[in-house]
């Protein structure tokens, strides 16, 4: 498949997601599928019980909201790279810098319960692999109708891009690392091109997309974040499955694409990239369970 020889831009993204809404409206005027929040199953959405609201985070929750067009904004007091921390303390922030800190962001439809259960089930299942550094969860606002939320997801990679570049000054020895799954990986993209274009340098040392819901070209070398994934990143790795149920069907619908989580790169790879095909990993929501493929991940730590 060929690919535009021109970096995309947000304009161009914000383009395409508008002609992508309006079609998908109108095939839902004309009773298909209510692509605005279908499927309801891509998240966990309280379905946990009673997580712990302890668990060491950075949060954004709150911090956007749409009309009752699905146009998204930013609440009263918050900024473009403002964010928040939740729970107990993370680690290297007023007291010693840990050697390494993770960040997992969790994926749609999750409300508070929801995404702090999905965050805190990463972090066990790798303590259980065997990672024994600090790992700390990214929330945000997830429980919106699925276009409203891959633009939250989007913008949310300038905070999440501000607390790696404000943890950096402050712990300028700590290995940081990113994990993500599913519309996670638009978080933590935006996040590389953020870092990229304020830093210009590798500011992270392993990022982790698990089940992926951005486009399977877009980290290619001329798409959207190709430059990025070479500049801010020492690697990324890409974990994909074949037969993902809702990869398959949700995002090829609501997108017209095909998710990088369900398929190999699309294009030519950044020199730090990598696939991997864990086909054995039970469903789309497993990536990150016992039942994942977690120890696969910790084998690409440097």
């Amino acid at each position: 498949m060929s690919h535009d020889t021109q970096p995309h831009t947000e304009s161009d993204r914000i383009s395409r997601r508008t002609l992508i809404r309006t079609s998908a409206l109108a095939v839902a005027g004309l009773g298909g599928l209510t692509l605005a929040s279908a499927p309801a199953v891509a998240g966990k959405k309280g379905g946990c019980d009673d997580p712990s609201l302890s668990y060491p985070r950075v949060t954004t929750r709150g911090h956007f909201e749409t009309n009752w067009l699905g146009s998204v904004s930013l609440t009263d007091g918050n900024s473009e790279t403002n964010y928040d921390t939740a729970g107990d303390p993370i680690p290297g922030l007023d007291d010693e810098a840990p050697t390494e800190l993770l960040v997992h962001a969790h994926g749609w439809n999750n409300d508070l319960e929801g995404g702090v259960c999905s965050v805190g089930e990463a972090g066990e299942t790798f303590g259980l692999e065997g990672y024994d550094h600090p790992v700390i969860g990214y929330t945000w606002d997830a429980d919106f109708g699925w276009y409203s939320a891959t633009e939250i997801a989007e913008r949310n990679g300038k905070k999440l891009g501000a607390f790696v570049a404000d943890y950096r000054d402050e712990n300028p020895d700590t290995t940081v690392r990113l994990c993500c799954h599913s519309l996670g990986a638009r978080v933590v993209l935006e996040a590389l091109e953020y870092l990229s274009t304020e830093l210009g340098e590798t500011a992270v040392a392993t990022t982790t997309l698990l089940g992926g819901a951005a486009d399977n070209d877009a980290p290619a070398l001329d798409g959207t974040y190709g430059e990025a994934i070479e500049t801010a990143t020492g690697r990324l790795d890409n974990f994909w499955m074949t037969d993902d149920a809702v990869l398959d069907w949700a995002y090829s619908t609501a997108e017209w694409g095909t998710a990088i989580g369900a398929s190999e790169l699309d294009g030519d790879a950044p020199s730090n990239y990598t696939d991997h095909n864990v086909d054995y990993v039970p469903d789309h929501f497993s990536h990150y369970t016992p039942e994942g493929c977690l120890d696969e991940v910790i084998e690409t730590f440097d």
